[in-house]
């Protein structure tokens, strides 16, 4: 339970959710918007963090989208992972979304719950990542404004105060074209933080792509990574071991697993991946 009071707003427009931001915040007190919920509750318990006013953004038809328009893909920020399984409208970001948590929490966490998250996982964000035309659509003071998600995100998706995600995009054409692969490794149980999360896209011109979850602090993908994985010429298990050894920074070493083990995992999981797109040809 939340122990503090706190105002609730539910608006129905994007005007108006900035509108309530603004307000809250010239009257001296700390807004945060809601998606699912998740998070802020598990921090309220915690006493991690406190907030005077939360503004549920779920209600914003902008946020529920999802479908196909004009050949992109629409993936609204309030949408549940559930949803985001249960349409399928993109298997690689249902292949990597269905992993989060357990079914019942998924039930709860929105796309921008996860994408937005204060946790370093952020899995949704992985096949984000790969996809050239990944785009954020962000409610800012100044309207509504299309980011290209690689001018955005610097280790998380940078807004400014007030400002929130109202939705992604990726072209279909684009995300149709993506062999893919993707595995979340535990610890333990399946539905632990991960270890590691790795997702693998190989493009139609044959290149490969990685992006990593767990590995460190924030999510990544690594060009030199990408151009160590794309030498098709060579074994699966020489480019795994080579890449893992070139990532742009060394392994997290925590209760979850050592940064041996991590390595161990990721070279292991990396070669039963280009196996599989290889053997998939």
């Amino acid at each position: 339970m939340i122990i503090h009071p706190f105002a609730y707003f539910r608006p129905d427009t994007i005007e108006e959710a900035l509108g309530i931001y603004d307000q809250v915040m010239r009257e001296g007190k700390q807004p945060v918007y809601y998606g699912g919920g998740s998070e802020i509750l598990t921090r309220s318990r915690l006493n991690d963090g406190r907030f005077d006013a939360v503004i549920d953004l779920k209600h914003i038809p902008e946020t529920r989208v999802h479908g196909q328009d004009r050949g992109k893909l629409r993936f609204g920020a309030g949408l549940r992972l559930t949803e985001l399984a249960d349409r399928d409208l993109w298997p690689f970001m249902t292949a990597t979304a269905d992993r989060i948590a357990d079914h019942t929490t998924r039930g709860h966490i929105t796309l921008g719950g996860n994408l937005m998250s204060t946790l370093p996982y952020k899995e949704a964000l992985l096949p984000l990542l790969l996809a050239d035309s990944s785009t954020a659509i962000i409610a800012t003071k100044g309207g509504v404004e299309n980011r290209t998600l690689k001018d955005l995100y610097d280790h998380q998706i940078n807004l400014k105060p007030g400002e929130f995600l109202v939705s992604v995009t990726v072209d279909g054409n684009e995300a149709k074209a993506m062999a893919f692969r993707s595995y979340k490794m535990t610890r333990q149980d399946w539905i632990d933080y991960p270890l590691v999360t790795i997702a693998v896209a190989k493009r139609d011109d044959g290149s490969i792509r990685a992006a990593f979850s767990g590995w460190a602090s924030y999510p990544f993908t690594s060009s030199r990574v990408n151009q160590i994985l794309s030498e098709t010429g060579k074994a699966p298990q020489d480019r795994a071991a080579r890449a893992t050894r070139s990532m742009p920074q060394a392994a997290l070493d925590d209760i979850r697993g050592s940064r041996e083990y991590r390595e161990f995992v990721t070279e292991y999981t990396l070669t039963n991946i280009l196996k599989e797109l290889e053997d998939a040809q």
